[in-house]
């Protein structure tokens, strides 16, 4: 197996996907057809003019697969918010790889992931196999705009395989910071509120890490009642007046959408603290007349546990986790790598200075070649089991035997 990745801002987008398509083949080191191509674009680009234009310059037969992103990082580029394109020609060389479709969504995440599980069972998943899962974020039925749940998607999948792939990684994939529709590439077609799984052969392993830069502000505290994504009391409190006497009166409750963020530790409760172990869960929205907070997930239910968690105010903590990832490949040869970002972590969305683009391209520098995303929605293995998450980069470092 053999990746090469190709970057552009170029505002025309026929000439984007050439141009990308032209490094990603330089950074390969190869000519012939490739067998995938991986591709990811922000909203300001046409989608069909930009399937059309990679396709001439691959070859038309060669599937193309992904969707929207709020932006793209190589290894020596990175941008958000504006022209970017980012994609990935592979050569499998013997390597299997199954592409898997479903839609559509606005019908049920939970519907849409067992029609994919069952596919997934009879292409032979098993609990080890790789598997890359992506689905549209937007929701925009209806004359409004919400999120599809991986909760649910990954819930259906579960119900109809009886398991989920320990080490699947994947991402809810959006176009801008606004929420516009945006398209997916599903192989030959060209569609929107879908879900797709890309399902390797054995030989291919995905090693993941998880970063997203919180640590635990609180102790732990009790969801009382839910409904849905809304949190309605804490402790026995309205959740609202309860976060405001917990957090002070610094941060107004219309501050808590996209800052907010609330961590459950999968791990030993009172054991030292373990990053991979949390599941941390943003604030989206605040409702005042039920005193509610409204979450990105439906998961925070009745009787969940959690704790406040405050974001590190620099990036220490990513290269001890990307090296681990790599130390772990025991002889195994790196041949690319996925970071899956959050959009909200881009410095220029948050208001920091912290650009944790630029420390994934220092630390991974000529490695492997990088294809990095911002999304909506990561999706990462927390002690061997897949769930959405906020607020994370989830790295995946994919190798072969040497």
């Amino acid at each position: 197996m053999r990746a090469g990745v190709g970057y552009s801002e170029q505002p025309d987008t026929a000439e984007a996907g050439r141009l990308a398509v032209e490094k990603a083949m330089r950074q390969a080191g190869r000519s012939g057809p490739c067998d995938l191509v991986l591709l990811f674009a922000t909203a300001q680009h046409d989608a069909r003019i930009l399937r059309d234009a990679v396709a001439c310059a691959v070859g038309s037969s060669v599937p193309i697969i992904g969707g929207g992103t709020v932006g793209a990082i190589c290894n020596d580029h990175f941008g958000y918010a504006g022209n970017q394109i980012i994609l990935a020609c592979l050569w499998l060389d013997g390597v299997r790889c199954d592409l898997l479709a479903e839609g559509d969504l606005r019908q049920g995440e939970a519907e849409v992931g067992r029609r994919l599980g069952k596919r997934l069972l009879d292409a032979g998943v098993t609990p080890d196999s790789p598997l890359l899962l992506f689905y549209d974020s937007i929701n925009d039925g209806d004359g409004g705009i919400r999120m599809h749940m991986a909760t649910y998607l990954l819930a259906g999948m579960e119900d109809a395989m009886g398991f989920l792939p320990r080490t699947a990684a994947g991402a809810g994939m959006m176009g801008d910071y606004a929420c516009s529709p945006v398209y997916q590439w599903t192989g030959v077609d060209m569609v929107r509120h879908n879900a797709m799984a890309l399902l390797f052969s054995d030989d291919v392993r995905v090693d993941t890490t998880i970063m997203h830069g919180c640590r635990p502000g609180s102790g732990y505290h009790t969801v009382t009642r839910a409904e849905g994504q809304m949190i309605l009391e804490i402790n026995g409190q309205p959740a609202l007046r309860f976060m405001n006497e917990a957090i002070g009166s610094n941060i107004p409750p219309e501050n808590f959408p996209f800052f907010l963020t609330l961590g459950r530790n999968t791990g030993d409760k009172w054991g030292e603290f373990d990053e991979e172990a949390y599941v941390n869960r943003l604030c989206l929205a605040v409702e005042a007349e039920r005193e509610a907070l409204v979450m990105f997930e439906p998961d925070m239910v009745e009787g969940t546990e959690f704790q406040i968690m405050y974001r590190s105010l620099d990036l220490d903590y990513m290269a001890p986790s990307l090296d681990a990832c790599f130390s772990r490949l025991e002889g195994r040869k790196p041949v690319f790598a996925m970071y899956i970002n959050c959009a909200g972590r881009a410095a220029g969305y948050n208001g920091s200075d912290l650009e944790d683009a630029a420390e994934i391209q220092k630390i991974v520098a000529d490695r492997v070649p990088l294809l990095g995303i911002y999304t909506g929605v990561e999706i990462a293995p927390v002690r061997g089991r897949p769930r959405g998450l906020d607020w994370t980069g989830v790295f995946c470092l994919f190798s072969v035997p040497e």
